[in-house]
This record gives structure tokens, C-alpha cells and sequence, in this order.
């Protein structure tokens, strides 16, 4: 516990603590943030932007917001109300969850988001995407409650909402992986980085040394090795696809003609 509480909880400061909308990048399922973003925004190596500059969609979103919490709650008839608590883990405090509504008489939240149209394709049928679904999750184990709703407006024209249920499973998943992750925030261990961290890498390494050199070890080196053979590899195989297909297209552009 000395270790997890190293860095002191301050709510109004998202670098202290572990929220929702970072465990989807924590659990690797994130399209925007990879764990070693987070990391390097949580350790303040690099500054989010989104905290400096305030984009346009980021400001409607929030003013939106409770056009779409009174739209979800005429659409279905349940109260809600704004709920600016602290929840935490009672084991571990730097786990945090702020929700959007409670919903009036019930052990159920609502999560509110806004899209653009590109996104419907998105919200099809039964499908939610799978970072809101964490995000709710972790809403959901942190509160206590058993039951989540999404109410999305996308594309300022299109109105529906969803439930989540709790998964318990699911959500004592997301806490090994939280806790483990902060355990790197606080040793300031960088996590692997992944495809998506080039962004990340270049403003945590910004300059070049031409003089530098490494000397790996053991099985670091051969660990290294070993990557740089799997990626010599994969060169070539991309290679003899790319090969492939633009053999592929000579024949049908061949075929086609004119037409």
C-alpha cells in the first residue's frame, strides 16, 4: 500500500489516479492510447494536449451533455441526476470512477457520449464499443451498481442508448491490471511499447545521441536478436504480399481495359 499511495490521490488531477477512460488503454483496447501513453502522461514525460488546448468537440461534448441526459431520461422514463462523488477502491484508493447520472431510486448510472456520423456504424444493433464497455465497467465496480446505461448522440441527428450489465469478472480483471500498471507509474518503469507508440516515443526520446551506443546481454541480447531477425522477417514477407498483390492488380487492370 506505501508503494500505491507514493503518488498522493487528488481528484482534480487525473495524473494521481486511475479513471475509466484510461482503462481501456491500460487493458491494451484502446484505438486512441496504448498503456505506455498513459504512462508517459500519468508519470508527466509528456503533456495531453487535450488538457492544454480544449479542441471544439471536446467543449460541445461537454455542453451537450445534458441535452442528452434529459433526452435519455424522456426516452425511458427514468430519473437522473448528477452525482459529482469521488468513488474509490476500498483497497486501493488511486483507482477512481466519476459518473455522468445516477439514476434516481436504483443501484444504475448513465454514461453519456456524443459522436460524430462516422461513427453510427459503430453503435449497430447490439454492438457498443468496447472502450465505452470498459469504461462503464469500471463505473459499475467502483459505484457498487449493477446495471449501466450509454445514451449517445451521433452526429448531432441520431439518438439511442444501451445497457451494460456488470461483470464482475471482467471488472476484477481491469483492477490486476491497474494496479499492476500504476505499479509502473510509481517505480516509473515504462510498460512495452506497442505499434501505436510511435507519437509517444519520439517525445519521450526527442533527440538523438549519434555517439550512443547500447550493449545488450545475456537474454536481453538475445531477446534483441531475436526481434531484430522476427522484423528482418517480416520486411520480406511484406515484401512478397506487396508482390503479390500488385501482380494481382496488373492482371485485373489487364482484364478490365477500358471499362
Amino acid at each position: 500500500m506505501e508503494t500505491e499511495m507514493k503518488k498522493a490521490v487528488n481528484p482534480e488531477d487525473r495524473k494521481t489516479f486511475i479513471g475509466g477512460s484510461d482503462m481501456p488503454a491500460i487493458m491494451g483496447l484502446s484505438r486512441w492510447s496504448t498503456p505506455l501513453g498513459v504512462w508517459a502522461y500519468k508519470t508527466g514525460k509528456v503533456v495531453n494536449k487535450l488538457d492544454v488546448e480544449k479542441p471544439e468537440f471536446i467543449t460541445l461534448g461537454l455542453e451537450l451533455e445534458d441535452f442528452v441526459a434529459q433526452k435519455f431520461a424522456k426516452e425511458t422514463g427514468k430519473a437522473v441526476r448528477r452525482d459529482r462523488r469521488d468513488f474509490t477502491h476500498p483497497e486501493h484508493p488511486f483507482l477512481m470512477a466519476h459518473i455522468d447520472r445516477r439514476i434516481v431510486g436504483t443501484d444504475e448510472l448513465l454514461e453519456v457520449k456524443t459522436c460524430s456520423a462516422w461513427k453510427e456504424k459503430e453503435w449497430l444493433g447490439e454492438d457498443i464499443p468496447e472502450e465505452y464497455i470498459l469504461q462503464v465497467m469500471w463505473y459499475l465496480g467502483l459505484t457498487g451498481m449493477k446495471k449501466g446505461y450509454i445514451a449517445v448522440l451521433i452526429g448531432g441527428q441520431k439518438f439511442i442508448w444501451k445497457e451494460v450489465a456488470f461483470d464482475k469478472e471482467l471488472f476484477d480483471q481491469m483492477v490486476v491490471a491497474a494496479v499492476e500498471f500504476w505499479g509502473f507509474v510509481q517505480s516509473d518503469t515504462q510498460p512495452i511499447a506497442i505499434g501505436g507508440d510511435s507519437g509517444t516515443l519520439f517525445e519521450l526520446f526527442p533527440t538523438s545521441d549519434i555517439d550512443g551506443a547500447v550493449t545488450f546481454e545475456g537474454d536481453d541480447e538475445i531477446s534483441v536478436n531475436q526481434m531484430i531477425d522476427s522484423r528482418a522477417a517480416g520486411i520480406q514477407a511484406k515484401k512478397e504480399v506487396q508482390a503479390e498483390i500488385d501482380d494481382i492488380d496488373a492482371k485485373l487492370k489487364q482484364l478490365l481495359g477500358t471499362n
